[in-house]
């Protein structure tokens, strides 16, 4: 019998090139294959959830999609209008509302369906920030990311966002080339899902804003390639919705609101003499809400009085609220709440969160740190530029995992990159869509 040769130094370095080249070649495929799995995992497990309500947000969205079903308008009692909740995700609630006759498992359908375009998007996102492999490895990961699956099966806006933040990338690179035929309607569409983002979200509008710059900055990196006519379309389109809410919150709330009546309470519960940098809501601010109470406050004077009583600490306290500050900003990447609904913490699913977290985490930093011998591509620095100026931003309310979460995703991509550069080398910026 003949020995087995060992294998030599180069058929060993070529099994990961061979290994990218693979997952290039198959990559829509496995991004369709990733979606299907999701949708089983996702909803298999919203199934499993059925009618039960676990938290206080999810009760109060039931609430107000309940109140429009029955033409009581945007109301938690039905009686009262608000603007305390930002409406884009229960507008998305309601067709499934309508449709169930109230059933909170078809609710959740929403989130389910929202992941699996996720899915696809992180996909065409992974493809213009390195190539088709690295949308393939991301698509995977997010499918089967236990935080994402957790959120998207409650009823939370956040997954709903980050499809719309995804969908809203993909348009508006589609909406580039000077010579597209379809770039106003890609641009067109671009700015309503932006819209659409930012009255989901409101802490995205930020990111909706630097997606302009964003393509105001692709238009002097490569010439007049990027049509300025485009950049114009997505804008307006981007005010239509917000500027519808504003006039209908003008009529009913007599008041000029953006989005949502919650950013002084929500900014109160980050800047108080009693916050912690893991606090969230758990929170003591009563001599504040008695105060509101006993003055008759309404929504909009409360919200003012508690982003003033906010303000007013942190001038007060300028060295605890920077120190505050920085704490939150690296709770942004914990990998545990102190959740305020109780009978929700789990010890394994902190295990859970930090072993599939952390190791993307470290993923996307390395993709980061070696951008001197990998060049970070035009979508690679949009989607580390989103990923920052978020974080930033949720540090100066409060932080929580599931507020973390779409970012998440964009982080899974980076990660991903870092994987794709390891296993086809350099060079392979080259080819990224964009």
């Amino acid at each position: 019998m003949t020995a087995a040769l060992p294998l030599t130094s180069s058929t060993a370095l070529s099994r990961p090139k061979r290994f990218g080249a693979w997952l290039t070649a198959h990559a829509t495929p496995i991004a369709v294959s990733a979606v299907v799995l999701n949708l089983l995992l996702a909803g298999g497990y919203a199934i499993r959830l059925g009618d039960a309500v676990r938290f206080h947000d999810e009760q109060v969205y039931l609430d107000i999609v309940n109140s429009l079903a029955y033409n009581h308008g945007f109301s938690v009692d039905g009686v009262v209008p608000t603007a305390y909740r930002p409406p884009g995700y229960l507008f998305l609630l309601l067709p499934f509302h309508l449709a169930s006759g109230g059933s909170i498992t078809t609710l959740r359908m929403v989130g389910v369906l929202a992941l699996a375009g996720t899915v696809w998007f992180v996909y065409l996102l992974g493809r213009r920030a390195h190539t088709p492999a690295t949308g393939a490895v991301a698509a995977v990961v997010v499918a089967c990311y236990p935080l994402l699956i957790f959120t998207a099966t409650a009823l939370y806006p956040q997954v709903p966002a980050l499809f719309l933040l995804l969908v809203t990338f993909e348009m508006a690179a589609r909406a580039l080339p000077e010579n597209s035929r379809a770039k106003l309607g890609y641009a067109l569409f671009a700015g309503l899902m932006a819209g659409l983002l930012i009255i989901t979200v409101p802490t995205f509008g930020v990111t909706a804003v630097g997606l302009v710059a964003w393509l105001a900055w692709r238009r002097k990196a490569v010439g007049r390639r990027v049509s300025w006519g485009a950049v114009v379309a997505l804008v307006l389109a981007m005010a239509v919705l917000p500027g519808v809410w504003c006039v209908r919150n003008a009529i009913v709330m007599h008041a000029f609101v953006p989005v949502s009546t919650n950013d002084g309470f929500n900014l109160l519960l980050g800047n108080s003499p009693n916050t912690r940098a893991d606090s969230g809501t758990n929170v003591t601010i009563d001599g504040y809400t008695q105060f509101a109470t006993f003055h008759r406050l309404d929504e909009v004077q409360a919200d003012h009085y508690f982003a003033g009583q906010a303000l007013d600490w942190i001038g007060q306290h300028p060295g605890s609220a920077a120190e505050l500050y920085v704490e939150k900003v690296v709770n942004n990447f914990s990998y545990s709440d102190d959740l305020a609904t109780a009978g929700q913490d789990s010890r394994l699913q902190d295990v859970v969160s930090a072993v599939s977290y952390y190791p993307i985490l470290l993923l996307a930093l390395a993709r980061l740190a070696l951008y001197r011998r990998w060049r970070l591509t035009p979508t690679e620095k949009l989607i580390a530029w989103t990923i920052v100026v978020n974080v930033l931003l949720l540090a100066v309310f409060f932080t929580r995992i599931r507020f973390r979460v779409p970012l998440d995703a964009l982080t899974v991509v980076l990660a991903a990159s870092t994987v794709t550069h390891l296993l086809t080398g350099r060079g392979a910026e080259q080819k990224a869509v964009a």
